[in-house]
């Protein structure tokens, strides 16, 4: 049997309903001559006639009759077919980022302009974590993290690195001996706080907490000398970068991984949100 030309079908359905072919074709925004060409496919294929024409109307014949109700059907589910279609291609799709809080605060978040400008079908969710534990878990598709992974089933990028160091404000270095700077630094335990405690040392510490921008905040209040990530420190701040012990200022810098499981990698939303990462946070941050 020949397929049937969905084209026709719907021709034929439209011409039932507006019953001339000057109206069908108004409908569908065709030439007349168009729906009389598709109706004529559609009974040649089907070897049945479906309308008695009567001046410039058509009318069903019995045979015609039968088929208008499932081809009104039929006519419906394409039409539901193709919405879903439009729904599915402006769709936005959700891809969850988890990083530590100081790569999304001061290295992802001034990027995401230019992301959502190439990008506006796709929705970030952002979790700030040092934790790996919800990529393993599927609650997250792609992390950032300051530590490689060793496991297995994932794929992992090494991008740029992020810098720390200690700093102050002018003022506070002017009315401060070295000898009575106080320090502000981190209450974690991390390769950052270790390297932060051991450039240190014995000195007084009059603040510990994990947030670098609590840290930003204290050290522009004059708070004492303060260990922050390079990258938060901008020209509003009146703060600039101390040497602990040696002659220039001490500075870490920590590699950043962009870390995705194999199975999810493969998703063009996701594919598309790590190649940003990857072209976003690749370039070194400033040393400070």
């Amino acid at each position: 049997m020949t397929p049937l030309d969905w084209n026709d079908v719907q021709h034929f359905v439209t011409l039932v309903e507006q019953q001339t072919l000057s109206a069908a074709a108004e409908a569908l925004n065709v030439q007349h001559s168009t729906v009389s060409r598709r109706v004529a496919q559609l009974e040649a294929r089907l070897g049945l006639r479906l309308f008695d024409r009567i001046g410039k109307r058509y009318r069903l014949t019995g045979d015609g009759q039968r088929l208008y109700e499932h081809a009104r059907a039929l006519r419906q589910d394409m039409n539901a077919l193709l919405r879903l279609a439009h729904a599915q291609r402006h769709a936005v799709a959700e891809v969850a980022v988890s990083a530590p809080p100081v790569a999304l605060r001061w290295r992802l978040l001034p990027q995401l302009p230019a992301f959502y400008a190439r990008h506006p079908r796709i929705r970030l969710r952002l979790q700030g974590s040092a934790q790996l534990s919800n990529l393993h878990e599927r609650q997250a598709d792609i992390a950032l993290r300051l530590v490689r992974p060793e496991a297995g089933d994932l794929a992992v990028r090494r991008l740029g690195s992020l810098h720390f160091g200690f700093y102050a404000s002018a003022a506070y270095l002017r009315r401060t001996a070295r000898s009575d700077w106080r320090f502000l630094t981190l209450s974690t335990q991390n390769p950052l706080s270790r390297w932060a405690a051991d450039t240190i040392g014995s000195a007084h510490v009059a603040l510990a907490c994990n947030d670098f921008e609590l840290i930003r905040q204290g050290l522009n209040a004059g708070l004492g000398v303060g260990l922050l990530p390079a990258d938060s420190v901008g020209a509003q701040d009146a703060l600039q970068a101390v040497a602990v012990n040696a002659a220039a200022p001490e500075t870490l810098a920590q590699p950043l991984y962009l870390v995705m499981h194999d199975d999810v990698r493969r998703s063009p939303s996701v594919r598309a949100v790590a190649d940003f990462l990857a072209g976003a946070l690749a370039a070194e941050g400033a040393p400070g």
